[in-house]
């Protein structure tokens, strides 16, 4: 589960979080960034779910993306989710109460799992990776975007204690001890190399080869 304090900030946040400017600056290229990378590892997917979804933005514009698939989105902090219903009248998106570490539904759902700035957020990281396995499909992708620390970046991620902010070497063991690896990597433009999005798959396909069509 997230931890605590971050709930109740998200919470606090939740009305006037899609005006924040972070929006334009920050969240809105990494979205486009993930839905592009998604569209090129599976471009029909039949059922999409974003874990830490906040107010349903990214999966709005999912539906916008791809022809037609069914769309949940999860998030620790209820008034998030509250927000995210509000927007979706229709209730064309399901959106719940969850947390990464007990996903609320069974196995093999998904053939698409985004998590965009969120990961380091997660209090048991390895719990939540091994949630994203068991719904993600074996021809399915999981598209983690988050500050993914290398180089010098690593250590001042570590010494300002800030959250769990993966890096690759900590990350892949991760990753292999669920049944996942990473197969592309996509950094987000204009905001200094820092963060990237990563496609993970949970089946046999080796890296760098091209996605089978769907």
């Amino acid at each position: 589960m997230a931890h605590r304090h971050d709930v109740d900030r998200f919470n606090r946040w939740a009305t006037t979080y899609d005006r924040h400017w972070m929006q334009r600056v920050l969240f809105g290229p990494i979205q486009r960034t993930v839905l592009q990378l998604a569209a090129e590892q599976v471009n029909r997917p039949g059922s999409i779910l974003d874990v830490g979804c906040g107010t349903g933005k990214l999966l709005r514009s999912a539906s916008a993306a791809f022809p037609g698939p069914r769309l949940f989105g999860v998030d620790a902090a209820a008034e998030m989710v509250k927000i995210a219903q509000t927007s979706d009248p229709a209730g064309a998106i399901s959106f719940q109460q969850g947390t990464a570490e007990g996903l609320p539904f069974p196995d093999a759902q998904f053939d698409l799992v985004f998590s965009t700035m969120t990961f380091h957020h997660w209090q048991d990281q390895a719990r939540g990776i091994a949630e994203v396995r068991r719904v993600l499909t074996e021809d399915g992708r999981w598209l983690l975007a988050d500050f993914v620390a290398s180089g010098w970046m690593r250590h001042v991620l570590r010494a300002l204690r800030m959250h769990q902010f993966p890096a690759r070497a900590d990350l892949d063991p991760m990753l292999r001890a669920a049944g996942l690896k990473v197969v592309a990597e996509r950094r987000v433009p204009g905001l200094g190399g820092q963060i990237s999005v990563l496609a993970i798959s949970a089946g046999a396909v080796r890296a760098g080869a091209a996605p089978a069509p769907r």
